[in-house]
């Protein structure tokens, strides 16, 4: 077995600047050039102090990930501090196998979406072959991508880092003035659509925070992990929320009619015109190139981990784990995430199933790591000493406010009601959602059988954390208190 040797461990190049670009330029193209402005058609201006209680929920979502971040600092966040909390790989593989497909469609949408910024500069030009001009760019863009991220983590921090600090200047060049054209009036009615109108903009609204934890992704390749995870995560949600608020007091503070920027494909350029004529769209598509550069690139450099990790764990294909002697890259899961995000620029049709599919699956790792930080801190006082940090018993709250605010996204995320009356045609997320997990089901029981027969040593692997040398962690969480009871029982997946 190699798991846990260095042969296919990843290098801890990463700097605290890297992870904080990371979280802060790799969600921003996500969620701040579209969904501020869209996400008001059923709300209205209302829509900024939706945007203040889903960054609540981010901030709770992104300290229960840092205090996790600081016991398993390895690659693949949520797999891997829950398959080595419960001792098993299957749980963790249930919670990230869809996330997989969200990270390659989200990839996809982001790449279009900077074509469709360029064409600001560039409208009437073609492509040949009848190539649409945003596909053909998204897919130039994610081809240049794939080749930084090859060369390894330290072109992906320096690159990163120099995009996220061009993308800030030119958030601040648009929302400074903006501060000052804003008329109140514009505020109101500031409640359009009832409580239910608040509510439903909520999940489009969080997917706008839906990156805070992707740093947890890349934890075997991030510095001081004690340090520089939570300062990512934490330091970078709230980074987040004081620039969404900033943007969407302006955004409708200086529009009259809130549905211009619910009906607008550029929002905020949209909102830029008023008050900056034209320079104002020119400006805010230098942001959008930048915004969506950089959520595709962290979307890339943090969607290889996951199968680079059951492949670690040995129930996905070896060459997943395998990484290139010089930099250290993971090249043929990064090659998979490739080839799958550019096809799917080309098959726009079902993204927005597949959109729905990661916050849906983003929302349930949220609450199943959420949960596990809450389970350790209660009843797990040997794994909880290994953290870097020992919260106080407020981090009960953040527990508690992360689990119901999940959970309470995931019942609008997914028409559950269809699903138990048996109206399947009526289903949306869940349709696409259930049989790809049982694909990933057949994948994980043919390489669990696989490892059977070869008589693997699953608790010698589970012993390891993904990507991390075995001189580097030596565990020391399972009777490491000889006073301490061990209240984990063996789950029916436990050997797996």
């Amino acid at each position: 077995m190699s798991s846990g040797t260095a042969d296919n461990s990843l290098a801890r190049n990463m700097g605290p600047m890297g992870a904080i670009a990371t979280v802060v330029a790799g969600t921003l193209g996500a969620g701040l050039f579209v969904t501020l402005g869209t996400a008001s058609s059923t709300t209205g201006p209302s829509v900024i102090l939706v945007v203040a209680l889903s960054g609540l929920l981010a901030m709770a979502i992104a300290t229960n990930y840092s205090w996790m971040a600081t016991i398993f600092p390895g690659a693949a966040g949520s797999y891997t501090y829950i398959s080595r909390t419960f001792g098993s790989r299957l749980p963790g593989f249930l919670v990230t196998w869809s996330k997989w497909l969200g990270y390659m469609a989200a990839d996809a949408v982001l790449a279009i979406g900077f074509g469709s910024y360029l064409k600001v500069f560039y409208p009437n030009t073609t492509l040949p072959f009848g190539v649409d001009f945003t596909v053909g760019v998204g897919f130039a863009l994610l081809t240049v991508l794939f080749l930084v991220n090859l060369v390894g983590t330290k072109g992906y921090s320096v690159s990163q880092n120099a995009i996220f600090a061009f993308l800030i200047v030119s958030i601040l060049v648009l929302v400074v003035p903006g501060l000052f054209a804003i008329d109140s009036a514009n505020y109101q009615p500031f409640f359009t659509g009832g409580f239910d109108g608040f509510v439903a903009a909520a999940v489009p609204l969080f997917y706008a925070y839906i990156g805070i934890a992707v740093a947890a992704q890349m934890g075997a390749e991030v510095k001081n992990p004690g340090r520089n995870l939570p300062l990512a995560m934490v330091g970078g949600t709230a980074v987040l929320i004081g620039l969404y608020m900033l943007t969407a007091a302006v955004i409708y503070g200086v529009v009259g009619d809130y549905t211009v920027l619910a009906n607008s494909e550029r929002p905020l350029a949209t909102a830029a015109e008023v008050f900056l004529g034209d320079i104002g769209t020119a400006i805010v598509a230098i942001g959008g190139l930048l915004a969506t550069a950089s959520s595709v690139h962290a979307v890339m450099a943090a969607g290889i981990k996951m199968p680079y990790s059951w492949s670690w764990d040995e129930v996905f294909p070896k060459q997943f784990s395998a990484v290139s002697d010089r930099f250290r890259t993971p090249h043929w899961s990064l090659l998979t995430l490739y080839v799958v995000a550019s096809a799917l620029t080309f098959w726009s049709g079902g993204l927005d199933r597949a959109i729905a599919i990661a916050t849906f699956s983003y929302l349930i790792a949220y609450l199943t790591v959420s949960l596990t930080a809450g389970y350790v801190y209660v009843k797990r006082p040997d794994i909880a000493r290994q953290a870097a940090f020992q919260p106080a018993s407020w981090f009960l709250a953040s527990v508690f406010v992360a689990v119901a605010g999940a959970a309470g996204l995931l019942t609008q995320a997914a028409n559950w009601t269809a699903l138990f009356t048996g109206n399947f045609g009526a289903l949306t997320t869940l349709a696409i959602y259930i049989p790809w997990l049982l694909v990933g089901l057949g994948i994980f029981g043919v390489y669990w059988k696989l490892g059977e027969r070869r008589g693997t040593d699953v608790q010698a692997i589970l012993d390891t954390l993904p990507g991390v040398p075995s001189d580097e962690w030596n565990p020391d969480i399972r009777d490491s208190d000889p006073d301490a009871t061990d209240d984990r029982t063996p789950s029916p997946g436990a050997g797996d």
